[in-house]
């Protein structure tokens, strides 16, 4: 799963719910269901990153820092950072913990398969509509 969708998603969920604690909770247990389908992801880390960081600097920019979008996006992009660290050979991959990133949780959530990117559809539709969730909640944050 690419991380904006991540983001958008965990963004969606935190902005429906009160409270700081529980828009962190509710992005982070975002994380795992998006993981364990079969999905595609960006080949391209500097790209991701990129993406990512932007999308947070827009988020700050646009005066809802601390929000439950904030913190949402915030946490459901957090678990990637042990695959960034992965993939540039910083972490080894059996040191990885998160659900869905480890082998130790055996086959139910294990990574989903990835897929090509004529799959990446989907992943805009779950995008948008978590982006939708976000318009309509604005005004309330």
């Amino acid at each position: 799963m690419t991380v904006l969708a991540h983001m958008a998603v965990g963004g969606a969920l935190g902005s429906l719910v009160d409270g700081r604690g529980i828009a962190l909770a509710a992005g982070l247990a975002s994380h795992v269901p998006l993981d364990v389908i079969p999905h595609y992801e960006l080949d391209k880390m500097w790209l991701e990153a990129t993406i990512a960081a932007l999308a947070l600097g827009g988020i700050v920019a646009a005066g809802y820092a601390g929000t439950g979008l904030f913190w949402g996006a915030v946490a459901a992009a957090a678990p990637d950072l042990e695959n960034l660290l992965w993939r540039l050979g910083v972490l080894p991959g059996n040191w990885k913990v998160f659900p869905g990133h480890s082998r130790r949780y055996g086959r139910f959530l294990r990574h989903g398969r990835s897929l090509g990117a004529v799959h990446a559809w989907w992943q805009v539709a779950l995008g948008t509509a978590a982006l939708v969730v976000i318009i309509l909640r604005l005004p309330h944050l």
